[in-house]
């Protein structure tokens, strides 16, 4: 039952993010993002940092199920199939993550150089 709530959740969060209006792309650089931001509206640069604000409380959301799976598994078993893939899967949203905020920041310096 805690794992189908678990599996709710990230489902709705996942929900939550495609449902927003500006998309995040995590596999633009932040140099990329730099010389996109140069053409950019200080209004259009909000909308995209506003974007990845939630793309990242959605990601921390995830990552936090995650790691509660991970801590619900007995010791016996930590080094089994199922906590292998929950800690490759860790792994995958915390990079993910990683690279949100790194691309969130270029948007804020974009931003901060337009004011």
């Amino acid at each position: 039952m805690k794992f189908f709530a678990a599996l709710l959740t990230v489902c709705a969060c996942l929900f939550f993010v495609a449902g927003c209006g500006e998309s995040v792309d995590e596999n633009k650089t932040p140099e990329q993002i730099k010389q996109e931001v140069m053409n950019m509206s200080a209004a259009d640069i909000q909308k995209k940092i506003e974007a990845y604000t939630k793309a990242i409380e959605s990601k921390t959301a995830e990552l936090k199920a995650e790691t509660e799976k991970l801590a619900k598994i007995p010791l016996a078993e930590q080094l089994g199939d199922e906590a292998k893939k929950v800690r490759a899967n860790i792994g995958n949203i915390e990079s993910s993550l990683s690279k949100l905020k790194d691309n969130m920041a270029a948007y804020a310096e974009g931003l901060n150089a337009k004011k």
